[in-house]
């Protein structure tokens, strides 16, 4: 069993063992007997092979983007007790003519694109539609055999260049977004996680894409520009490649002194060994080698340090380009605002009409006032008066209840029962009530105005009897 075979078996839902004889059967006379049969099996194969590819499985290659059909594809597929699939060739013309795969030649090579196609229409065109529909004409041929024909898979595509723009998110300056050709393969490769990097047609594949039909970068031989968030259709100048070219010896300088660096660990430990074995000669020999590699090894430190000082300068100045954009759109914008102001002496004049009607409002405002103030015809000193003879009056039914309250404990003084204990506490209970009740009426008599001293005495006496015949009887 193939390895691609294995993988659909193991992956894949519709390729269960029960499903096998309808996938592999031609299953094109379902188109019109079973049209959701017929779909379905077009679906499993469609999928089926776009993950496969995706996996990097597809006889003749390593693509991941792209199919390859022909004798390897049958072959792979091939099984003992069903045959090689006899209804591929629906799957892919189908997939073709919904846009779902795109012949490799014609998607490079297409100058508008893939989401911007619309035939013509035609009366052929409009017919043949119509027979697709009813199932009266089937989709055009699509030769798996020899010579092999390859096919871009546009959902595969799709999906690789949302993962790359999502990682490229973090290059943010100028000069991070230019990269050399073989950089951005390499960064890509990483991020799609093929570990033996992309195949040249991948690569040229997701180029295209990314650059024709998502606009998001702009490339050449030696330089890839990605856009930023103020720049979504990049176009790559001359110094665009020159910052690229410089990137690219920088990266090639790491490499070397990589390398360098081992060599001159590797002739150390090889002086070493010759001096304890008294190999003079040897030694002498490594030695030098080693000095003529740390040599080499210095100039070329020095020679990335200028480098990487040449690559920060331009950076900034790359800045310093953005920022005098910024303040060149900033002063545009505040141009345009001081227009609308109309200068200096139209604010002023319409600060002084503000003035002017803020003025007339507040006159306003204080003739209203002054004309309420002047409607009022009530007397003050005749609301006071009246308002402190209610209260008065108040106070005096206040203590009118009073008055009644002590007298009430009176008389249930006098209707108590005696016994020794009352006649020893009698005395100083009666005082208790009698003077309650004589302060009570001494303040309610000098709130009534009844301040003589005859009727005072009087009234103390009469309060008096009460308690007396209390004392006697007890």
């Amino acid at each position: 069993m193939s390895e691609l075979l294995s993988f659909l078996l193991q992956h894949e839902e519709n390729f269960r063992r029960f499903r096998l004889a309808s996938l592999y059967s031609d299953f094109r006379s379902q188109q019109a007997i079973n049209p959701d049969g017929y779909k379905t099996n077009l679906s499993a194969w469609e999928t089926g092979l776009a993950h496969a590819a995706q996996a990097g499985l597809i006889p003749g290659g390593k693509d991941i983007l792209s199919l390859r059909t022909g004798e390897s594809l049958l072959h792979a597929l091939e099984t003992k007790e069903w045959g090689t699939p006899l209804a591929l060739t629906p799957v892919i013309a189908t997939a073709v003519a919904e846009g779902r795969m795109i012949a490799l030649q014609d998607f490079l090579n297409s100058p508008t694109s893939i989401y911007e196609r619309e035939e013509s229409i035609t009366p052929w065109s409009l017919v043949s539609w119509a027979l697709r529909k009813f199932g009266l004409r089937r989709v055009q041929s699509v030769e798996l055999g020899s010579p092999m024909s390859r096919y871009v898979l546009v959902g595969n595509v799709e999906k690789a260049a949302t993962q790359v723009i999502k990682a490229m998110e973090v290059r943010l300056s100028r000069i991070d977004r230019i990269l050399p050709y073989d950089m951005f393969a390499a960064d890509v490769a990483k991020t799609l996680e093929v570990p033996g990097g992309l195949t040249d047609d991948d690569l040229k594949i997701l180029l295209v894409y990314l650059s024709r039909d998502r606009r998001y970068l702009a490339y050449n031989a030696q330089a890839i520009k990605l856009g930023g968030k103020g720049d979504r259709s990049p176009v790559i100048k001359n110094e665009d490649t020159n910052i690229a070219s410089l990137k690219s010896l920088m990266v090639d300088l790491n490499i070397q002194l990589e390398t360098l660096e081992s060599k001159v660990t590797e002739f150390d430990r090889k002086v070493r060994s010759a001096v304890a074995n008294k190999n003079r000669v040897v030694a002498e020999a490594v030695l030098r080698l080693k000095k003529l590699y740390e040599t080499v090894l210095v100039r070329r430190t020095k020679t990335l340090a200028q480098l990487e000082d040449i690559c920060t300068q331009i950076e900034g100045a790359a800045d310093q380009i953005e920022v005098m954009k910024v303040m060149k759109a900033s002063s545009s914008v505040l141009r345009g605002l001081n227009a609308e102001i109309g200068g200096v002496e139209n604010v002023e004049e319409v600060l002084s009409v503000l003035r002017n009607e803020v003025e007339q409002v507040s006159e306003v405002g204080t003739i209203i006032h002054d004309a309420a103030q002047a409607s009022s015809m009530v007397d003050e000193a005749t609301i006071d008066a009246e308002l402190e003879a209610l209260e008065k009056r108040d106070q005096a039914k206040d203590d009118e209840k009073a008055i009644f309250e002590t007298k009430k404990k009176l008389e249930l003084l006098n209707s108590m029962a005696p016994s020794e204990l009352a006649v020893r506490s009698g005395e100083s209970i009666i005082q208790k009530a009698h003077s309650d009740l004589l302060n009570s009426n001494t303040r309610a008599l000098g709130r009534l105005s009844i301040d003589s001293d005859e009727t005072r005495a009087t009234f103390q006496k009469r309060s008096q009897e009460p308690a007396r015949k209390e004392v006697l009887q007890t």
